[in-house]
């Protein structure tokens, strides 16, 4: 899978933009607030329906704009398919699918898949849960489309269950919390049930692209957290009863657990610097990208922004090496690090204005 076509109009700062690009590397490069990452958050866009830097569409459109156009033309095993996205101000997005216009989001997954790297992703790593229950439910609805239904249903029972112990004042609410448990149980084991999975195919890779990236120098683990044990739901579930009326509030199941990530036996977020976080993190996309590609058939579009910063030349080598067949996109600032890749194709990136650079020969 690679995208051979990208069509931009209205989008952040490109008037209008309209370029070919290439399997294999792809590099971005230019001096920085010229648009670099806003192409990787476009392609995002057409392969998830959401971009990975802002919530709301509507900062994504040109300034005095009411709405963006996005195209993305990609081949998929030698066939011709297409992905286009309409952004409104005021209103919801619109998508066709190969043309045909598409009911809803959930649609769009499981046709253009992407995989981004970006220095946000670092926060993920050593800031709060949520931020990994996040990564890891997203990576999971791109190879099973209808968890995100599980996810949804479960949120909404969460929320009615929290209202009703928040309000209880005394009263016996004892036959009202046993049907929202008896709910809750199956989106439990649903999403339990995935995010073990997931997380056990994770850590295997993560481990060996780690290893290819650091050189050999470093061990990573990963564990999947659960306050709740997937054997034992609707007892766990009684088992918090008291302690729910007591804080008023839902205090275990999915939406407390968390991932826990530990380098040389020792808890990420306390002991790794800039540099070993970035290399946890590129380990973790790839690995990403290799469950998409086990679980589809299909070889994803990676999307590296600003990769190399906090990398020695060693670790930026072994991370090329681990490129090998796959269209990546990468955004750097320095001119050296475009070099640095031989056979790549090289897109100089000025105010909105992309050109393709031909390589000096010697």
């Amino acid at each position: 899978m690679h995208i051979t076509r990208l069509k931009l109009i209205q989008f952040r700062n490109y008037e209008q933009l309209d370029i070919p690009f290439y399997p294999g590397v792809n590099v971005l490069y230019g001096r920085n607030a010229q648009g670099k990452t806003n192409i990787l958050e476009a392609i995002h866009i057409c392969g998830s329906g959401k971009s990975f830097r802002v919530s709301s569409d509507s900062k994504t459109v040109m300034d005095g704009k009411e709405g963006a156009y996005l195209f993305a033309e990609y081949l998929e095993e030698e066939e011709e398919r297409s992905i286009e996205v309409l952004l409104r101000r005021d209103r919801k997005k619109s998508l066709k699918i190969d043309g045909i216009p598409a009911k809803n989001m959930r649609e769009l997954l499981g046709n253009l898949f992407v995989v981004i790297f970006s220095p946000e992703d670092m926060k993920m790593a050593k800031e709060a849960p949520a931020l990994r229950r996040g990564f890891l439910d997203g990576e999971i609805s791109k190879i099973r489309p209808s968890y995100v239904d599980a996810l949804k249903n479960y949120a909404k029972i969460i929320a009615q269950k929290n209202a009703v112990l928040k309000k209880q004042s005394g009263r016996d609410i004892g036959g009202v919390l046993d049907a929202f448990d008896a709910q809750l149980a199956g989106y439990i084991r649903i999403i339990l049930k995935n995010r073990h999975s997931y997380t056990e195919k994770l850590n295997r890779l993560v481990r060996e692209t780690h290893r290819a990236i650091s050189g050999g120098e470093e061990e990573i683990s990963i564990e999947y957290k659960a306050t709740i044990p997937e054997d034992a739901i609707p007892e766990a579930l009684a088992r918090c009863r008291q302690r729910e009326l007591a804080e008023g509030g839902c205090t275990a199941g999915p939406h407390r657990d968390d991932l826990e990530i530990r380098l040389n036996g020792k808890d990420i977020r306390v002991f790794a610097s800039q540099g070993q976080l970035r290399t946890l993190m590129l380990a973790v996309k790839t690995a990403c990208l290799d469950i998409l590609r086990e679980s589809t058939g299909h070889t994803p579009v990676l999307l590296l922004d600003d990769v190399f910063s906090e990398l020695d030349r060693t670790r930026k080598q072994n991370l090329l090496k681990t490129l090998e067949g796959i269209q990546t996109f990468i955004t750097t600032a320095d001119d050296a690090d475009a070099r640095l890749l031989s056979r790549a194709r090289l897109f100089y990136v000025e105010n909105g204005k992309v050109r393709e650079m031909k390589k000096k020969t010697k």
